[in-house]
């Protein structure tokens, strides 16, 4: 059972860490004091087995010292802490997020959510601890004959899918997956725990659907169900020769007659160990009587080497598609960018990566270099009279219709190629962005699950809705812990760490309010 909070005050318990002295060993032995069965050192196994079990390589830095809290109260206690020491801090939910830095810290403290992962369904409502992944929730909520607006990934996290926004096998029909959460229980910077919900604290609830980690440290989410149904779906592969056909489908499936039943991906992959080309499509219809509906442009593609294509439950598909990344064990980067459909632009974009990715590879060949080039849509907005989320699409927006979003990935064995492949990915953005700009087709969103730290997606939300984000930070964090000490994602200020995106900076005191 989840722990019985809803109004705890610890505001300034551990002041007497002086934030002139302290260093973070010290911070760690004030943790370690108030939360002796909860941190764990670089000598644990509990520890080690935390750094190791992150999905890709980079990720895997280590901290002075580890918290793994078990209940809501724990975690008030740490952030007590963290304030009064000024220490630098992660927290970690599932861990998946590629940006190193962004769920783990180097000579810091990080805080694995990962012991909060109960999921318990009352009354059509499903209440998820911050550290579950989405494969423990669709075991769990299956067994009730519902689902949730969950990935379509098992191993990722909850957090930060749902604080991204989140794209779900049904979101084609029901829109982002941040819009079926009811209620977050959030852990503010003054200690104090607090319910964002649409009558209470409704300005934070806008806020965390989009907004990431700016707020506060969330520690439940309590999710919208409806009645679990099988879907038809699965993994196609295609000969190299069918590239070109592929795209052409999913373009006319774009370009076509709304679908809201059909979701997934289409991807182009380049080994360069083998200089081989792989064309595979991931794909779902959520009304298997009704199949393949608009799938049909892609699913007829020919010549195919394997067809997966199956009938199942969200559980199946989610675990299926965990595989590749349980067992990648590499460095992952990777990057995204959007652009109107029009019947050219996928395949300009792809022309332009095919005769760039053999030459880079070669340039890299000592790191063993994949490179993927995937290709999706996104989600519809909130409609009128429904709480609103931050991404800036108004209700009125048909982004599912017209707006295509990529993603651009490297994996690579050798971590010393990261400089080089990071630039590489700049330059793939600018490259990709010239071409929609030539074609008319350009739009200025970045899909923050799948930004690089090098990328602004709060800032592409929009002026009014980031300024909304700036606004919400500052009243809910007016000393900027999760701005100056919580090092890792995308700010709504610059801080001394450098993953800011926002104009807004830091003193030693209170934001300025404007």
């Amino acid at each position: 059972m989840f722990p019985s909070i809803s109004f705890l005050v610890l505001s300034f318990l551990y002041t007497s860490i002086s934030a002139t002295n302290n260093t973070t060993a010290s911070t760690c032995a004030a943790l370690e004091a108030s939360l002796p069965e909860d941190v764990f050192l670089p000598e644990s196994n509990t520890y080690n087995a935390s750094i190791s079990s992150y999905p890709f390589i980079q990720l895997r830095l280590h901290p002075t010292c580890l918290i793994r809290p078990n209940s809501t109260a724990d975690v008030v206690t740490a952030v007590g802490i963290l304030k009064g020491s000024r220490t630098k801090f992660a927290v970690r939910g599932g861990g998946h997020n590629a940006n190193r830095g962004f769920n783990n810290i180097e000579d810091g403290v990080t805080i694995d959510m990962r012991s909060l992962n109960g999921v318990e369904v009352e009354s059509g409502v499903v209440k998820v601890g911050a550290g579950a992944i989405w494969q423990e929730v669709y075991d769990v909520v299956e067994k009730y004959n519902v689902t949730v607006m969950g990935g379509r990934i098992g191993v990722v996290g909850v957090a930060g899918f749902l604080t991204g926004g989140g794209i779900s096998f049904f979101s084609p029909e029901l829109g982002w997956s941040c819009d079926y959460v009811v209620n977050f229980e959030v852990v503010l910077a003054n200690s104090t725990v607090v319910n964002a919900n649409a009558t209470s604290n409704p300005d934070l609830f806008a806020a965390l659907k989009g907004g990431q980690n700016n707020f506060g440290i969330i520690t439940r989410f309590d999710l919208k169900s409806f009645p679990v149904t099988p879907l038809w779906g699965g993994r196609i592969a295609f000969a190299p020769t069918a590239d070109t056909a592929l795209l052409e489908g999913f373009t006319q499936f774009k370009l076509g007659e709304y679908d809201p039943y059909a979701a997934g991906w289409v991807t182009n992959r380049y080994n360069g160990t083998s200089r081989s080309y792989a064309p595979t499509s991931i794909l779902w219809y959520t009304k298997p009587d009704l199949k393949p509906g608009a799938l049909e442009h892609m699913t007829n593609v020919t010549p195919q080497v394997m067809n997966g294509m199956t009938t199942a439950y969200p559980s199946a598909f989610a675990r299926n598609a965990s595989m590749v990344v349980k067992t990648s064990n590499l460095n992952t980067i990777w990057a995204t960018t959007t652009f109107h459909i029009s019947p050219t632009i996928i395949h300009s974009i792809h022309s332009k990566w095919k005769s760039v990715i053999p030459s880079l590879c070669e340039s890299y060949a000592y790191a063993n270099i994949a490179s993927e080039l995937t290709f999706q849509s996104l989600a519809p907005p909130p409609k009128d009279g429904a709480a609103v989320n931050s991404l800036g699409f108004d209700a009125t927006s048909h982004p599912e219709k017209d707006l295509v979003f990529l993603q651009i990935i490297f994996y690579f064995s050798d971590s010393a190629a990261f400089p080089g492949l990071n630039n590489a990915l700049k330059d793939f953005i600018t490259m990709f962005d010239e071409i929609a700009d030539g074609e008319g087709v350009g739009h200025d969103f970045v899909y923050l699950n799948f930004a690089a730290a090098f990328q602004d997606p709060l800032q592409a939300y929009g002026k009014v809705d980031f300024s909304g984000l700036a606004r919400t930070a500052r009243r809910y964090d007016p000393w900027g812990l999760f701005q100056r000490q919580l090092v890792g994602g995308f700010k709504v200020s610059k801080n001394d760490h450098g993953h800011g995106n926002g104009n807004e900076t830091f003193g030693q005191g209170p934001w300025e309010h404007s």
